[in-house]
This record gives C-alpha cells, structure tokens and sequence, in this order.
C-alpha cells in the first residue's frame, strides 16, 4: 500500500538540527516560524543550517546575510558569504569587513567577492595582499583580483608571479583578467617555469578557442 507525501507521517525522533534543514522546503507559516527562530539559536550550526534553509524558501535577504556575516561564529560568517551572490549589493561592506578575520571567513569572503565583481573591494584587497603572512588568503587575494580585473590588481598579480608552486599557478589564471605588455612578459616566463603544474597552466590559458585557428 502506497501513502500520498500528505499522508506520511514525519518522523518524531528528527534532532533540532534535521528539523531546522527539512524546513527549507516547507513554505508554511510554520516551516517560515521555525527557520527564523533557528537564525537566532544559540548553537552556530542551527543558524547556519537555518541560513541555508532560509535560502531553500526563497526568503533569503540582504538583511539575513548582513546578519550572518556578522555572526560571532567563523562557520556562520562562512555560510553567509556562501550565500551573497543570491542577494543584493549592500552585502558588500559586510564582505570586505570580513577581510579582517580567520582564515577560511576571508578566503569565503575573498571568494563571494569576486563571485560578485565587487569593484569596491579591489583598495582592500590590494591592502590585504601587502599585509597578508597566510599563504592561502594571498592566493585568493590573487585570484580574486584576477576575477575583477581592475588595472589596480595587476602589481599584486605580477608579484606573485614570483612565489611559491601554488602562488605562480593562481597567478597565471589570474593573469587572464589583463592586458598589456607586461603580462604577455610574465607569462612568457612562466611559460618557462621549473613547475610543470605552472607551466600547462600557461598553456592552457593561452589555448586558442574551441573551433579557433
């Protein structure tokens, strides 16, 4: 005997948590009630869980991602960035004054950012890029200035061409965001470059497009 999606019965033993993620896909009053409820529970992973599941409803806001990215808790302010690109511009100062914490919320920020082609982050991410000992936010300072491709990027782009294995193959995708004499001269050196990772990356940039001469 087979049962209708309206007559199964829900689960009783669900955690707070697996309640909260089902909720994304109850568009009631009472599925919007127990969502917002969770974006204010004081255990981070029921707000994150519920950002994801705000989003799933269709509800998710400028105002929800602002929040999150202020939320004490790294996972949080991960999750939001996560989300940005569904919303408007007014999460961007939020972004960049994520620029300003953990590792992985900056890279997350670093990420959403470019995802965005946020314009008004290239000064801070210049900025965060001279300022910067973590290996992996350089990266994704680099790659993110390559993704908005402001002239204002380059001098960071071009320094790295001259980092470690992993800092030189960022580079060269992000050289793809510029023009100019100088760039073609980086790339022709790393075109020459002792690791074999930077140097099929060259050539696959530098690959004409399909169906081209």
């Amino acid at each position: 005997m087979t049962h209708s999606d309206d007559t199964v019965p829900v689960p009783s033993d669900l955690s707070h948590r697996e309640a909260v993620l089902l909720a994304g896909r109850d568009r009631s009053a009472t599925g919007f009630g127990l969502v917002d409820e969770a974006l204010r529970d004081p255990d981070p992973k029921i707000r994150v869980t519920a950002l994801g599941a705000l989003d799933r409803q269709g509800r998710l806001t400028d105002a929800a991602v602002i929040t999150g990215l202020a939320d004490p808790a790294p996972e949080v302010k991960i999750r939001a960035a996560q989300l940005a690109s569904g919303v408007g511009d007014d999460v961007i100062p939020s972004l960049i004054a994520c620029l300003d914490h953990e590792t992985l919320v900056v890279v997350a920020a670093l990420v959403a950012l470019a995802d965005r082609a946020a314009l008004d982050a290239v000064e801070p991410v210049v900025a965060l890029a001279a300022s910067t000992e973590d290996p992996l936010v350089l990266e994704e300072t680099v790659a993110t200035l390559g993704a908005l491709g402001d002239p204002a990027g380059l001098p960071v782009v071009l320094a790295a061409t001259d980092g470690k294995p992993a800092l030189r193959r960022r580079s060269v995708a992000a050289l793809g965001g510029f023009d100019g004499d100088s760039v073609e001269a980086a790339l022709d050196r790393l075109a020459e470059d002792r690791d074999w990772q930077v140097r099929q990356a060259v050539a696959m940039l530098r690959r004409p497009p399909f169906g081209g001469d």
